[in-house]
C-alpha cells in the first residue's frame, strides 16, 4: 500500500502530502490527477471540481466501476472516468533541442509561476519536485515548449518504472507552460485526460513537450507528452486551464 493510504471500508483514505503543493496552499493538479488514473489500462478524464487540501485525509471512492472519485469531508474534490484520447502529438525536439528550450522557460524569467510547485517549480532543491523548466522550442514559433526531464530513482518501484502519479504530475505544467511562453496567463487547471502509452523509467533522460491547442472562451486547450530521448512516445495528455483569476 502507497505511503499516505490506508483501506476504509470500500474506499481509500488518501493524503497529499505538502511536498506534492503546486500554487501554494494547495495539491499540484496532476499529482492529484494521477491519484485517480491508476486503475484503468486505457484513458482516463480527470476533472479537478476544488483546490486539493495538503496534509488532510481525503477519501478516494472507487465503488462504481465506472468512476472514481476524490473528496475532502462533503466537498467533492476531483473525479475520473475512463474515456478516450484523441490527440495530434507533434514531433518531440531532440534532447538537444529540449535542454536549450528550458533557458526560456518561465519557470527561470516568467511571472504568474510558483518557485515551489512539485511539477516546475526550480526552487525545490529537496529532491522530491520534478523541475521541468519546460521553454520555447527553437523554430516552433512558440507553438511549443520541451525540456529535459531526469526522474529521480526515488520515484520508482521495485520494477525500476516510474510511479504513475508522478508520470501524470510530468504531464501537468508544460501544457500551461505554452500558453505562459506566450504571453496568455494560463494559471488554474481545470480537467486532464491522460494516456499512458509504455512504461517510463526512471533514471535517464526523457523528453517533456507541451503545445496550445487553442482556446473556447476562458477554457485554454493544451497537449503535453512525454518521449524517450529515442522518440519514443510514454504518455500524452490533453488539458483544459484557465487563466489566473483577476485580483
Amino acid at each position: 500500500m502507497d505511503e499516505g493510504q490506508q483501506m476504509t471500508g470500500r474506499a481509500r483514505l488518501v493524503t497529499v502530502e505538502s511536498r506534492y503543493a503546486g500554487p501554494p496552499q494547495m495539491g499540484h493538479g496532476g499529482y492529484v490527477a494521477g491519484l485517480l488514473t491508476g486503475r484503468w489500462p486505457g484513458a482516463v478524464e480527470v476533472t479537478l471540481r476544488r483546490a486539493t487540501p495538503l496534509d488532510t485525509p481525503l477519501r478516494l471512492d472507487e465503488q462504481d466501476p465506472s468512476r472514481s472519485s476524490l473528496w475532502h469531508g462533503d466537498d467533492l474534490v476531483a473525479e475520473a472516468v475512463p474515456t478516450d484520447l484523441v490527440l495530434d502529438v507533434p514531433r518531440p525536439p531532440t534532447r538537444d533541442e529540449a535542454a536549450a528550450a528550458e533557458a526560456g522557460s518561465p519557470a527561470r524569467q516568467g511571472p504568474g509561476v510558483h518557485p515551489t510547485c512539485f511539477g516546475c517549480g526550480l526552487a525545490r532543491t529537496d529532491g522530491h519536485g520534478l523541475r521541468i523548466a519546460a521553454g520555447p522550442v527553437p523554430g516552433s514559433d512558440g507553438d511549443q515548449v520541451a525540456a529535459v526531464w531526469r526522474p529521480d530513482p526515488g520515484a520508482a518501484g521495485p520494477d525500476g518504472w516510474v510511479d504513475g502519479r508522478i508520470v501524470v504530475a510530468a504531464l501537468d505544467c508544460p501544457g500551461a507552460f505554452a500558453f505562459i511562453a506566450a504571453g496568455e496567463p494560463a494559471g488554474l487547471l481545470g480537467r486532464i485526460t491522460v494516456r499512458r502509452d509504455a512504461p517510463v523509467p526512471a533514471d535517464q533522460d526523457l523528453i517533456v513537450t507541451g503545445w496550445r491547442i487553442g482556446s473556447d472562451g476562458r477554457k485554454l486547450l493544451a497537449g503535453t507528452a512525454l518521449f524517450s530521448t529515442s522518440g519514443e512516445l510514454l504518455a500524452a495528455a490533453k488539458a483544459v486551464w484557465f487563466p489566473f483569476p483577476s485580483g
